[in-house]
């Protein structure tokens, strides 16, 4: 048993769990029976949004444990320690807690003023928030710190050692730039993240046109300057084709379709808590669609970048060394089988990449994961239930992309 492997059999359970309570609740309506069906306003709104989300919490958190403290300390000794784990953990669980339920009250108001089309609209709304906002709810919600503004800025700090870090950072990243600019492509803001996990890989944020790519400070010590260029320059290049933007686009679309179409269930609608939560029910199990199919979209985008960045210029050696320091830094899974990586992981295997000479369109890069993190719009309950993220509030808001 492998580190991976223990976390993806623990993201299958429970997702697993989630999909079978959410079918049987949808079968036999029982928030039809527990919840208050009342169209009007009321404390009681509140109270059984609260209940609610403090159910999810009360399921997840054996999880969480399991996903954010056993498991990396026995794959990596002393890594987190239970307070540490705590403090993090409330923090985010509060902080999605917040979000999850100003979003259902949005959704009620919205549905109650103007039914299913105002619920959508909500929806769509907040999913567009959400969106501009990630890089800021992925501090909030993770304890997250920035690093520098911008590549080569520098953040006031009292601690000698860190700054010493930060002024070797600021060339390594000025050098990488410039060298992704040697290779064509024209980077925009970069901003550096302060983080604990090893996991966090950082990303693309923010909506078309105002983007921010995202690195992760303490994996930028590990590289090299050729090797972050890489990694900087596979950012450039999802934004710069619209693959990114695709991404964003089908997330949406998948959310928006999603949410309407769980409205129309038998029980569901927008106008109370009780038919919400089972439009949420039924929301759950499209959601678990998506799990099981953009993971194919999101591989095709990283093989047709991959295969863009070595055309420019980028030795074949160091892409390799790129992607297996950041695979080692992650869940340290270099080779899987087939069928696991088709149903479970958007992030093709470094075995698959090593001859990534795909000349195809990047259709949808990072299709998979940003639609978990959209989902946040109408109270999805997999978004930190995956294999990839569940324990780790850091990797809540940004999952893990290649």
């Amino acid at each position: 048993m492998t580190y991976a492997r223990a976390r993806l059999l623990l993201g299958m359970f429970g997702v697993g769990s989630i999909v079978v309570l959410s079918t049987v609740s949808l079968a036999f309506q029982y928030p039809l029976q527990v919840l208050p069906q009342t169209e009007s306003w009321g404390r009681t709104d509140f109270t059984a949004l609260l209940a609610l989300y403090g159910c999810l919490v009360a399921v997840l958190f054996p999880l969480d444990l399991l996903g954010g403290l056993v498991l990396p300390n026995h794959w990596r000794p002393k890594t987190i320690s239970l307070g540490s784990f705590l403090m993090t953990w409330l923090r985010g669980v509060l902080a999605q807690g917040m979000l999850f339920i100003a979003a259902s009250l949005s959704i009620l108001f919205l549905g109650r003023w103007l039914g299913i089309p105002g619920a959508v609209l909500a929806v769509a709304s907040i999913a567009l928030l959400l969106v501009g906002s990630q890089l800021q709810i992925a501090k909030w919600v993770g304890s997250l710190k920035t690093w520098s503004g911008r590549a080569g800025g520098a953040s006031p700090s009292d601690d000698n050692h860190q700054q010493h870090v930060q002024a070797t950072l600021a060339p390594a990243v000025e050098q990488a730039l410039a060298t992704v600019s040697r290779w064509g492509w024209r980077p925009g803001r970069v901003t550096l993240l302060k983080h604990h996990d090893t996991g966090f890989t950082g990303g693309i944020v923010g909506l078309p046109g105002w983007e921010t790519i995202v690195l992760p400070a303490a994996t930028v010590q590990k590289l090299s300057p050729e090797q972050l260029a890489i990694m900087i320059a596979r950012r450039s290049e999802a934004i710069e084709s619209g693959s990114r933007t695709r991404g964003l686009i089908l997330a949406l679309a998948w959310v928006i379709v999603g949410f309407t179409i769980s409205t129309l269930l038998p029980g569901a609608g927008v106008t109370s808590v009780a038919d919400l939560a089972m439009t949420c029910l039924g929301f759950t199990l499209w959601t678990f669609l998506g799990l099981l199919t953009l993971p194919t979209l999101s591989r095709q985008a990283s093989y047709a970048i991959d295969g863009a960045i070595l055309r420019s210029g980028a030795a074949p050696d160091a892409f390799v060394d790129t992607v297996s320091t950041l695979d080692t830094l992650q869940d340290d899974e270099p080779h899987r089988p087939a069928w696991i990586e088709t149903i479970f992981h958007p992030v093709p295997s470094v075995g698959n990449r090593r001859n990534a000479t795909s000349t195809t369109v990047p259709i949808a890069w990072h299709a998979a994961r940003i639609t978990l993190f959209v989902s946040w719009a109408c109270m999805g309950m997999l978004v930190r239930a995956v294999h990839c993220n569940v324990g780790r509030p850091e990797l809540w808001v940004m999952l893990p992309t290649d």
